[in-house]
């Protein structure tokens, strides 16, 4: 894992613990109704060029 992305996962799992409340509230309005398996399904797996 590079240098940046293990400091990345640390500073989450710092701020986890820390009880990290997030800038912008999550609301109906900011959260989208697509589940992350039909995303996986709809945008990510055309993306790397799957069926």
């Amino acid at each position: 894992m590079p240098d940046a992305m293990a400091d990345a996962v640390l500073g989450m799992s710092i701020g986890l613990r820390d009880g990290f409340v997030p800038d912008q509230e999550r609301t109906a309005v900011t959260t989208t109704p697509t589940g992350l398996r039909g995303w996986v399904r709809e945008e990510l797996v055309p993306a790397l060029g799957g069926r």
